[in-house]
Order: C-alpha cells, then structure tokens, then sequence
C-alpha cells in the first residue's frame, strides 16, 4: 500500500486505527477483541471494513475467528506512534 493511501486511512478511519492499535503484535479471537474495544455492532463493522480493505487478516480456528495485522497494517500503527495519533 502506498504512503498516501496510509495517511488517508489515518485521516478518515480514525476508529479503525484504534482498532489496529488494540489487536497490536498479537492473535486477538474476535469475541475477546470487541470486549476490550467495549463496541460489539460497530466494532465488528470496523473489522470486517479493515479486513477488506487490506490492514486485518482473519482465519478461523475450530470455532473462533482470530484477527491479526497485515504487514500494511503493522505501517499504519508504525505510522501512527509515529505521528501521534
């Protein structure tokens, strides 16, 4: 992903970087993730939306769905802390 598509998600998707920012280096299953975010509809909304767009890999495992960054992702966070966001 290109720098300027990051920036744009860290100017528009300021949720989802909160998101990012919360699954960190680790597997979060969805169900524990949205119970830390405290958002259960609009939580998994934002999750489902940065899947797509390309920041959150999801795979399922038995019965749970784990969430986990993308190397694009990982940027947007770098970029963030870098920032301060």
């Amino acid at each position: 992903m290109k720098e300027t598509q990051l920036l744009r998600i860290l100017i528009k998707e300021r949720a989802i970087v909160r998101l990012l920012k919360t699954i960190g280096a680790a597997d979060y299953p969805t169900r524990e993730l949205l119970n830390k975010l405290g958002a259960y509809g609009y939580g998994h909304k934002l999750l489902v939306r940065a899947e797509h767009i390309g920041l959150v890999q999801r795979k399922v495992n038995k019965n749970k769905v784990f969430n986990k960054l993308t190397p694009d992702g990982k940027k947007v966070v770098a970029l963030a802390k870098k920032i301060g966001v």
